[in-house]
């Protein structure tokens, strides 16, 4: 493809799906970003920060931030390690562990509204598609 359109295309598409999230989730006060942390440690928590950090995509700096803007809404903890004292681990607190439940029903009305109209065959189809571009891209 010589053009641009597929990366703008999914620029476009990540765009709308955040600005879909976020003004769905304002009533919990808690942004796409913070999401992603959040659904991260819901699959298992008690990780290094830099495990978080790699998972999530982020970076040192971008995490240090979204952890304190998370940890005084009290959702999460962390926690400095007993024998080696610079790992740090970071922990839900049973808010954070409640919001779970309301925030993946926010993104099933999102993957809902998003494929409107696509047959059970085409949405297979596209996200077979999707994680085979991911495949290429090496992602995990």
């Amino acid at each position: 493809m010589s053009d641009n359109r597929f990366i703008q295309g999914i620029a476009r598409v990540r765009k709308a799906m955040r600005c879909e999230f976020e003004a769905r989730a304002a009533g919990l006060d808690i942004t796409a970003t913070q999401f992603q942390v959040l659904r991260r440690l819901w699959e298992g928590d008690g990780i290094l920060i830099s495990t978080l950090t790699r998972d999530i995509a982020s970076d040192g700096g971008t995490i240090t931030g979204l952890l304190d803007r998370l940890e005084a809404k009290g959702l999460i903890r962390r926690e400095r390690g007993t024998e080696d004292r610079r790992a740090v681990r970071v922990f839900l607190t049973p808010a954070g562990a409640e919001l779970e439940r309301p925030l993946m029903e926010i993104v099933s009305a999102i993957n809902e509204r998003a494929l409107e109209g696509f047959s059970p065959a085409e949405r297979a189809r596209l996200i077979g598609d999707l994680e085979r571009i991911g495949e290429n891209l090496g992602a995990k």
